[in-house]
């Protein structure tokens, strides 16, 4: 599979996709891992999906739309003259090019982000407790090095974290700004999935002094920082796990 046929693989996947078996996508996500010009290509394709679909999310639908539907008119097939069709599938294109430029633009915008728009973009990258890990393996040294090599950001971890055994490791990009995700493997199975992010990048960043606990799209987190980066710790198991932890 060379870059072309793995872009082209790559863009028909939807995000709940990605832990597939399929053949083809585990080799265009290999190959992902050793281009570097196509990694970069599949993380912003990425970070642009998920901000389409946070718009179009917020677009509300009229409550009586069924209804709408229903009592309307019968759609009659059109056949418009040749001239005509011509210069209205030229309008189409145009308008979808147009309407691309636009979400183009929003994805491409930076700009420090409010906590709440920050969790809402990071918390489904992980898929139900099982994110798409761009390293795995139990020696945190390793991961470290591989966000290191990335240019993904770094920054102390809490004793209770320490402790524990790593899973992997991914490099994401939300919204302009590049986001660490480390995994923890927990004493009772569950697992720790670690946000790290430039406080600059988040307009109310999380206090210095203490973790604030919250329950956020089912998940229980906690978030801090440390004067230079913010921490997004999220997890599954119950919000004493992690208060033990911290």
């Amino acid at each position: 599979m060379d870059k072309q046929e793995a872009k082209q693989v790559l863009q028909a996947l939807r995000p709940n996709d990605l832990n597939t078996a399929e053949p083809t996508v585990i080799e265009a996500l290999v190959l992902v891992e050793s281009d570097p010009e196509l990694k970069a290509w599949w993380e912003a394709e990425q970070s642009f999906d998920l901000k389409v679909a946070a718009k179009l999310r917020d677009v509300p639908l009229p409550a009586d739309l069924r209804a709408t539907i229903l009592a309307g008119r019968k759609i009659e097939q059109l056949t418009p003259p040749p001239r005509l069709s011509y210069w209205l599938a030229a309008a189409a294109v145009l308008a979808i090019l147009c309407l691309a430029g636009t979400f183009k633009q929003i994805s491409d915008a930076t700009g420090p982000l409010a906590r709440t728009e920050y969790a809402a973009a990071v918390l489904p990258l992980l898929n139900h407790d099982a994110p798409v890990l761009g390293m795995t393996s139990p020696d945190r040294d390793k991961l470290a090095a591989w966000l290191k090599a990335r240019n993904a950001p770094m920054g102390g971890l809490p004793v209770g974290l320490t402790v524990l055994p790593t899973l992997g490791c991914q490099k994401f990009a939300v919204h302009g700004h590049t986001v660490s995700l480390i995994c923890f493997a927990l004493a009772g199975g569950g697992i720790a999935h670690l946000f790290i992010v430039d406080q600059q990048a988040l307009s109310d960043p999380p206090g210095n002094n203490a973790p604030e606990f919250n329950q956020v799209q089912g998940w229980s987190t906690a978030a801090w920082s440390d004067g230079r980066m913010s921490y997004l710790l999220a997890t599954q198991a119950g919000p004493d796990a992690l208060k033990q932890l911290l």
